[in-house]
């Protein structure tokens, strides 16, 4: 059987097409704010080559030239750890005034349809993650499972009424209901949210999973041409192709979680550093920052600690199971710096 594919993918905005992003702030398409992403890439293929040597790396992007990241040379590292650099342009793009924020998102859509043509057999495996997960543990069990049910989910375990990304789960149902995916109004039984930070599947679920995800596709921009309630990011569209396709929810949450490290509204706890994957939205600026700077030193911790060691120091350095007070003292200083260096 052939090694899986572990990709991220990132799209960097131009003047003019900004969106709103809230957990990094700052205009889109300015060099500090894509830096933050960036250093995210280095720290996700530095992490997933340490665990997961075999496998297949892969970055998609809209950018042909990666930029040098805080004088390190990005895309000599990539190169030589053997990442794949996929140019990829966004045929997904949503109109201007789609949604007000997260524009990338639906990038999504054409990077798993890419990933799903690309891989070599059906039973092949491919993993797209968000470039702010970090991998602690070899991939094996997260490859046989998506082997064993085709396409995994992560259920992001949203509220009924807990609005995310300007839907709640109860109002997507009603969108069910009006394109055939529910009986009566949709308002029960209320669908789970699945989150987007992973799509993974094998070849023919991938395949599955991206050509309905294209078929619908119209029909949202029909909805937003109508001014009707659409999916206003791919989270959205894929819970809805997930459950069209009769795939299980929550077949992902044994391999990852979304583990918030903030000052305010933190779920991270005692039992996610024994998880194989982090995703770490409110890292992106501190911790993740801070691995940055220990990834490109071929000599630092990161590279020669043995792994039970590797995982302890990872897990002060991105804050868990819990933010350590030199942590704590460390975000602070950097939240206070990013107040006066984001743009506006």
């Amino acid at each position: 059987m052939s090694a899986p594919i572990i990709s991220t993918w990132f799209y960097a905005e131009r003047e003019g097409e900004e969106s709103i992003y809230p957990q990094v702030g700052g205009r889109s398409s300015s060099t500090w704010f894509q830096a933050v992403y960036w250093r995210c890439v280095v720290d996700f293929f530095a992490a997933s080559v340490r665990v997961n040597s075999d496998a297949v790396h892969r970055l998609y992007t809209n950018e042909p030239t990666i930029p040098d990241i805080d004088g390190f040379d990005t895309a000599g590292f990539l190169e030589r750890h053997g990442v794949e650099h996929i140019v990829l342009p966004y045929a997904s793009k949503p109109p201007a005034g789609y949604f007000g924020a997260w524009a990338n998102q639906f990038y999504v859509l054409d990077v798993a349809t890419h990933l799903a043509d690309t891989l070599p057999e059906a039973d092949a495996v491919g993993i797209l993650l968000d470039s702010d997960c970090v991998f602690t543990r070899p991939v094996g069990p997260l490859v046989e499972a998506a082997r064993t049910h085709g396409a995994l989910t992560f259920d992001a375990r949203i509220g009924p009424d807990e609005e995310q990304n300007g839907l709640t789960p109860r109002q997507m149902g009603r969108i069910y209901a009006d394109l055939g995916g529910f009986s009566g109004d949709g308002a029960d039984p209320i669908p789970a949210y699945v989150g987007g930070e992973i799509v993974a599947g094998t070849r023919d679920a991938l395949r599955a999973v991206t050509d309905e995800a294209a078929s619908l596709w119209p029909e949202m921009l029909r909805r937003h041409e109508a001014g009707l309630p659409k999916f206003n990011e791919e989270a959205h569209l894929l819970s809805f192709v997930y459950h069209r396709l009769g795939y299980s929810v929550g077949t992902a949450d044994p391999f990852i979680d979304r583990i918030y490290t903030w000052f305010t509204g933190a779920n991270v706890r005692p039992g996610h550093e024994r998880m194989m994957i982090w995703h770490l939205p409110n890292e992106k600026r501190l911790g993740l920052r801070r691995l940055f700077r220990a990834v490109r030193d071929e000599a630092s911790w990161f590279w020669i600690l043995p792994a039970d060691a590797w995982r302890d120091r990872l897990g002060r350095t991105l804050g868990v199971p819990s933010r350590t007070p030199t942590k704590w003292l460390l975000d602070l200083g950097r939240a206070v710096r990013d107040k006066v260096e984001r743009p506006a």
